[in-house]
């Protein structure tokens, strides 16, 4: 059978309702699709869903799904990894706050899920259960999906986009149009707008107000929201356009959170600046920083990947490092300490903590409350909140120790 007719009989099967296809227990029944096609190559974990990607290219999405962002034709959760389509296959991928993004093996962007302000980028604000094609005929080889936004890197000539919500300057420019929501009017875009400042950038990570990026001279710039220093500029005030980090630092990747930013150099040290009422930068010392700080530690780290208050990375020997917020047990560690924030208090780390596993990863994503990573050998594991299927485990019942996403090959 081809690929592409095996997807479009597993995505038949997940809509199916009937307990012939199901696994039912009592009036509820949990669709069970067939196993994932191939091994994964990567993993994006957004607020309460996760996608990732698998090694022929084919993307899939488990958790929550209100308003689409799962991409099989449904707004219903899913507990069980879902094929997003039965015909694109995708290179890059981004999970994000209500909505996911992916471009194709040949750069065409494509978003879906919630649309109130724009994200998509398909010139409405409708939302939509399945992949739509961003407008202006981009081609992109950097997705990044951030809370209610979502930009990318032009392959052409490396130029950022971003489309979406704007009120912090998020979108690296001021947007002329606005879209109705639930408080109000809020300037935003639903076509992709360039960044200002002609830079050109080799990676690009979007949070929930604001957008972080490295130019080809390997200097990293921000731009939107700065309440807590995550611009890392020096500065408390927002910018609509991209302002350099501060300290001369060469880094090989930005990762971007709620309130904070990281990033890490060619050789493995880890900078963190912005909010630290959870330990999510990593320095015990200071409640934030408004620019880069080394994360304690001593680890030297592989690649770093901002959660919402948390933070994830690979060091060297492939071992899984998480810190900040654990009040869900997304750090994959049990934490000593406790963290108290104007509005609540619960366990965290100051620190990295080792993620309490025997597995070899490759690669780790921070999501809001949860985490995921990919083994050497391309097996999925998550961790954390599960209240709505996130971890991709068939149920969802959360855990403190990374478990296998279900229906692995």
């Amino acid at each position: 059978m081809l690929v592409s007719s095996s997807l479009h009989v597993r995505r038949l099967l997940a809509l199916a309702g009937a307990c012939g296809v199901a696994a039912c227990k009592g009036s509820e029944s949990v669709v069970v699709p067939p196993p994932v096609d191939a091994a994964f190559a990567s993993v994006s974990a957004g607020l309460l869903h996760t996608c990732g990607a698998t090694i022929t290219n084919h993307m899939y999405c488990w958790g929550w799904n209100r308003d689409g962002e799962i991409g099989d034709g449904s707004t219903t959760d899913r507990v069980y990894a879902m094929a997003v389509s039965d015909v694109l296959t995708f290179s890059t991928i981004g999970a994000g706050g209500g909505h996911s993004c992916a471009a194709t093996l040949g750069g065409v962007p494509y978003c879906w899920g919630l649309n109130l302000t724009g994200q998509l980028g398909d010139g409405s604000t409708a939302s939509r259960s399945t992949p739509t094609g961003v407008t202006g005929a981009l081609s992109l080889f950097r997705v990044a999906t951030g809370g209610t936004f979502t930009c990318g890197l032009r392959t052409a000539d490396s130029a950022a986009y971003c489309w979406g919500w704007g009120r912090y300057g998020q979108l690296g420019t001021p947007p002329t149009a606005t879209c109705a929501t639930s408080t109000g009017s809020e300037p935003c875009s639903s076509t992709p707008l360039a960044v200002l400042g002609g830079l050109r950038f080799i990676s690009v990570s979007a949070g929930a107000r604001h957008t972080c990026a490295v130019a080809a001279d390997s200097t990293a710039y921000c731009w939107g929201g700065n309440d807590a220093g995550q611009l890392g500029n020096g500065s408390g005030s927002n910018a609509a356009q991209p302002v350099a980090v501060m300290g001369s630092i060469k880094f090989a990747a930005v990762t971007v959170g709620f309130s904070h930013s990281c990033g890490w150099t060619g050789t493995g040290d880890a900078y963190c600046w912005g909010d630290n009422t959870w330990g999510q930068i990593g320095d015990p010392t200071r409640l934030s920083s408004p620019m880069p700080v080394l994360v304690t530690g001593g680890v030297i780290f592989l690649s770093v990947s901002a959660g919402a208050q948390h933070t994830c990375g690979i060091g060297t020997g492939n071992t899984a490092w998480c810190w900040g917020q654990n009040v869900s047990s997304q750090l994959g560690a049990e934490s000593s300490e406790t963290c108290v924030t104007p509005t609540s208090s619960g366990p965290c780390s100051l620190r990295p903590l080792a993620v309490a596993t025997n597995q070899i990863f490759a690669s780790i994503s921070g999501g809001g409350q949860h985490s995921c990573a990919v083994t050497t050998g391309g097996r999925a594991y998550c961790w954390g909140n599960n209240g709505n299927g996130q971890l991709g485990t068939g149920n969802k019942s959360g855990t403190n120790v990374p478990v296998p996403v279900a229906n692995q090959p």
